[in-house]
């Protein structure tokens, strides 16, 4: 179990948060796709942890991430990084210790890859309403769970495609300039 979930709190505590812009397009699309993941699992156990919380402690309450390394996690992070992207890494670290326990899961992806992948690509979020997430200055629109439980990923999970996806040009629907 160790190894597994010790490679990722060795991940999350090299995360940068320079506060750019440069990357807005791609990490908004994985908030999308994050609340898109959490919805199908906050589903399985019953709609609690809906849009955030430690989906590890209701399949397993016992199964925990050695606290060394959710120690190891938390100091690593700026002091102008907000709780909540620290709780999401902590609750990502148990879910890995949960996975590599041999639990019985559903089969959906990983619920906070998408998270992961986002604070990689430099920003954070805050909950600064109640009705929207503020990802690099955009409100994504929290919605209700069901508004989330889209068969369809929002983003993808490849570097690279994430990378085109910032380069490319800005669209805009008809009729708006």
């Amino acid at each position: 179990m160790g190894d597994s979930v010790k490679t990722l709190a060795d991940r999350i505590s090299a995360f940068d948060f320079p506060e750019s812009v440069a990357k807005e397009r791609s990490q908004v699309a994985l908030m999308r796709e994050y609340l898109r993941r959490e919805a199908w699992w906050a589903q399985e156990v019953g709609g609690v942890c809906w849009p955030f919380g430690d989906l590890a402690a209701e399949f397993d309450e016992t199964v925990r991430a050695d606290e060394d390394l959710v120690r190891q996690v938390r100091s690593s992070f700026p002091y102008y990084v907000f709780p909540i992207v620290k709780d999401t890494c902590v609750w990502a670290l148990h879910f890995r210790a949960l996975q590599a326990s041999g639990a019985a899961l559903p089969g959906l992806p990983d619920p906070y890859e998408p998270l992961l992948l986002m604070y990689e690509r430099g920003n954070g979020f805050s909950m600064c309403q109640p009705s929207f997430i503020d990802v690099a200055g955009v409100g994504v629109r929290r919605g209700r769970l069901a508004d989330h439980l889209d068969p369809e990923p929002r983003a993808p999970m490849d570097p690279a495609e994430l990378d085109a996806m910032d380069r490319s040009p800005v669209t805009t629907a008809p009729g708006h300039p």
